[in-house]
C-alpha cells in the first residue's frame, strides 16, 4: 500500500497571461487531497471517490472522459509497467465550493505515487511536473501548470511556463481569504473564450499580456522584498487588466469592489480564469470571506 497527499492551489495573480509565457504567483492552500493504492490480484483498476460512484475497469480499456479521467489518464501514463490491478481511493479535505485546484492535487497525487509504485522516481518534482502537464494538456487541450507546481512545493511559488517550468518559491503573504461567486464558469471554456477574441485583436490582446506579465513581476518582487503594500497594489492593478480581459463581471466586479473597500483588506482580485469561481482578497477578512491558510509542504509520499 501507499499514501500519497497533495495541497489544493489558488492562482494569486498572472491568470492567463501565465498560458502565454508570463510569470504568475500561486499557493498552495492547506487542504489536502490524499490518494492511497492497493494491488489487486487481477487486471482491473477499481476507483472510491467523493466526487462519483465507485467504478471498475480493465486496465486495458482505460478512457479519458467522465467524472475520473484525470485518474484513468495517470494510470494511462504507467500501465505498461504495472504487474497487476490497481484499487484506488480518493479522500479529500478540499472545499468544493471554492475551487481550489482538486484537478491538480489529484493529478499530483497520484501520479507521484503511481511513478513511486513502479518505481520511476516519484521524488522527481521537475519530472513529475512534465509529466503532470502532459497529461492535463491531453485532456483540457490548455493548461500552464501553475496549479501542479503549487500542489508540488507547497507554499506560495512564482511560476513560467518552459522546459523545465520556471518555479521560484516566495515567502508567506498576509492573511488570505476567498469568496465564492456562487457559479463557475470551466476555464477551458474561459481559455478558449478569450483565445477567439485575441484572433480577432492580436495586438491589443499582446499588449495587455505584456502589461499583465509585468504586473506580475513586480508582485514577485515585492513579496521576495516582503513589500505586502506593493505586493497588493499589483494585485489590484492586475484585476483591473482581469476588467479589460473581459473575464470580471458584475458579481465578480462587486465582490471585488466590496472587499477592497473593507478595513484592512489591502488589495483584492479575481482568483482563477474569471466569469464566476472566486474572489481573492489580501489582508483582514471581509465579510462573507474564507480564510484559507498556506500550505507547509507540497506531495507528501507515506509507504
Amino acid at each position: 500500500m501507499i499514501r500519497v497527499s497533495a495541497p489544493g492551489s489558488i492562482m494569486v495573480t498572472g491568470e492567463h497571461a501565465v498560458v502565454y509565457g508570463k510569470k504568475s504567483i500561486v499557493a498552495a492552500i492547506d487542504q489536502r487531497l490524499t490518494v492511497t493504492l492497493r494491488s489487486r490480484r487481477d487486471r482491473n483498476l477499481e476507483i472510491h471517490s467523493h466526487i462519483a460512484d465507485p467504478q471498475i475497469t480493465p486496465l486495458d480499456a482505460l478512457s479519458l472522459k467522465g467524472p475520473y479521467r484525470f485518474v484513468m489518464a495517470c494510470v494511462s501514463h504507467v500501465k505498461d509497467r504495472l504487474r497487476t490491478g490497481l484499487s484506488i481511493n480518493i479522500s479529500s479535505e478540499i472545499d468544493p465550493t471554492l475551487g481550489l485546484g482538486s484537478s491538480a492535487a489529484v493529478t499530483v497525487a497520484l501520479l507521484a505515487g503511481l511513478r513511486h509504485w513502479v518505481g520511476h522516481g516519484g521524488h522527481d518534482l521537475e519530472d513529475l511536473h512534465v509529466d503532470a502537464c502532459a497529461i492535463v494538456r491531453n485532456i483540457q487541450g490548455r493548461g500552464s501548470g501553475a496549479d501542479l507546481a503549487a500542489s508540488l512545493m507547497g507554499g506560495m511559488v512564482g511560476y513560467q511556463i518552459g522546459s523545465p517550468a520556471w518555479i521560484k518559491p516566495l515567502p508567506s503573504p498576509p492573511a488570505l481569504s476567498l469568496c465564492y461567486a456562487g457559479y463557475k464558469t470551466p476555464t477551458s471554456e474561459v481559455l478558449a473564450l478569450i483565445a477567439d477574441r485575441m484572433a480577432q485583436d492580436p495586438d491589443k490582446y499582446k499588449e495587455l499580456y505584456r502589461r499583465m506579465g509585468l504586473l506580475s513581476e513586480y508582485a514577485i518582487d515585492s513579496a521576495q522584498t516582503r513589500d505586502w503594500a506593493t505586493f497588493a497594489d499589483n494585485l489590484s492593478a492586475f484585476q483591473v487588466c482581469m476588467a479589460e480581459l473581459g473575464v470580471s463581471d458584475r458579481v465578480l466586479d462587486r465582490l471585488v469592489m466590496d472587499a477592497a473597500a473593507h478595513h484592512g483588506v489591502l488589495g483584492a482580485k479575481i482568483s482563477g480564469s474569471g466569469l464566476g469561481d472566486c474572489v481573492l482578497a489580501l489582508g483582514s477578512v471581509p465579510e462573507g470571506f474564507t480564510p484559507v491558510y498556506l500550505a507547509t509542504e507540497g506531495v507528501r509520499i507515506d509507504d
